[in-house]
This record gives C-alpha cells, structure tokens and sequence, in this order.
C-alpha cells in the first residue's frame, strides 16, 4: 500500500504475480478494506517506507496479518527498476512495496511449491508469511485435518478417537499458533515504536530549529542594542564638538 492524498494498492499473489491494483483519491481505511477485501484474502501488508504509516498499520491490524516494511525507505530508483512498467506513481510505489516484501519470503515460498505433500500450499506459505515456521504450518494444518476426520467420526460413529500423541500434537500446534500471534503483536509494536520514533525526530528536530532561531533572534538583537549604543555615542559625540 501507498498511502496518501491518493491512496494506491499492488496486489501479489503468492507467486508473485501482480493480480490487481488501483489508486484512489481520499480513500479511507474502511474503503481500502473493502477494495482488499475483493482481491483475496491477505496474506502480508507491506509499505515501502520506514517507519510504516498508520494507515498502513491499522490496515494490517484489521486483517490481523503481519506488516511488512523495509530496514530503509525504498527510493524511486529502486522502485523504478521493480515496476518501471507502470506508469501511476502511486501504484508503482506500492507495487515496490509488495515486491520487496516478497523478495523477502520468495525462496520459502517456492520450497514449499516444490513440496510433495497432500496439504494445501497456499495455506501453507500463508502460514509461513505470517511467521509460523514451515514444519509447525505443516503441523497445524495436520491437526485440523485430523479435527476434521474426528469430527466426521464423531457424526458416524457417535464417539471422538483420541490418543496421547493426537492430544501432544494438538498442545503443540496451538503452542506454534500463539508464538505466530506474537510474532505478529511484536511487529506491530516495532512498527508503532518506529513511528514514535519518527515523531520524536522530527518534534526534535523542530525544537532544535526554534532553539536556532531563538539564539539567532538574540544574536541579532545585542547588534542591534550595540548599534544602538554606538549611534547614541555618536550623535553625543557630534553634539559636544557642535
């Protein structure tokens, strides 16, 4: 996402493809849901920009996935060469944006294309970008299979199969899901750090500006009581030879 007086968004999928995109003018954060909300489910918010805006945080926050954003601001010429082929300013801000926050995933995200498993992919590089390592997503997903299995058991046969590793596998993939969510409250707590930061930067650097020219108005002003000094000396100087 680009945020601003025209607020753009790049939509990738999980291959990285570029599969939708837009600008609008004043958008609000409702309205940017609502548009997201259309493409897909998200999987990451990325901003090209650090510390990431607000509006990209609440936006984040409103799907509960991670946001990403770069160590430094990305320039226009890295930008550029990412999406030199659109030509809205916005957009291609935002599809930088999107671009490096896949560069960021991308070789975890084609291992697990390259995987020869029976579980859903998609679901698990979601899991993955939201910070579950490979081997938990796996685990998690496997559980909630074997939740689905039991459940249908329970509707045929009347009764719930349990076992102790059933029962260990399940602490441990409800374990790997809270350490995700803390992963995602920890970033967050940068991101909102980070922008704290920012402000306090810039309100220092407004007060370092306001002490500047405090001390220059001083400055000017005992020139101008020491020319005034000088004048008078003058002019009593002239009167007493008059």
């Amino acid at each position: 996402m680009d945020p601003g007086v025209y607020t753009a968004f790049a939509a990738l999928n999980l291959k990285g493809e570029l599969v939708a995109s837009g600008c609008e003018k004043e958008a609000s954060d409702e309205r940017v849901v609502e548009i997201i909300r259309k493409v897909g489910i998200p999987s990451l918010i990325a901003s090209d920009v650090n510390p990431p805006p607000s509006f990209v945080q609440k936006v984040a926050a409103r799907f509960n996935v991670r946001l990403s954003y770069p160590e430094r601001s990305l320039t226009q010429d890295e930008k550029k060469r990412m999406g030199g082929f659109i030509d809205d300013v916005h957009i291609r801000d935002a599809y930088g944006a999107a671009m490096k926050a896949y560069h960021a995933y991308e070789n975890r995200l084609r291992q697990i294309e390259a995987m020869d498993t029976g579980l859903d992919k998609d679901l698990l590089k979601h899991m993955v970008v939201q910070g579950y390592s490979l081997h938990n997503a796996e685990l998690v997903l496997t559980r909630k299979e074997e939740e689905r299995v039991c459940a249908e058991g329970v509707n045929s046969a009347g009764r719930k199969p349990e076992t102790a590793g059933w029962k260990r596998d399940e602490r441990v993939s409800r374990l790997a899901e809270e350490n995700a969510n803390l992963r995602k409250a920890l970033e967050y707590e940068k991101a909102r750090a980070a922008g704290l930061e920012e402000q306090l930067r810039l309100a220092g650097n407004a007060r370092a500006a306001e002490v500047a020219r405090d001390s220059e108005v001083r400055r000017l002003r005992e020139r101008l009581e020491r020319a005034e000094r000088y004048i008078f000396f003058l002019k009593k100087k002239r009167r007493g030879k008059a």
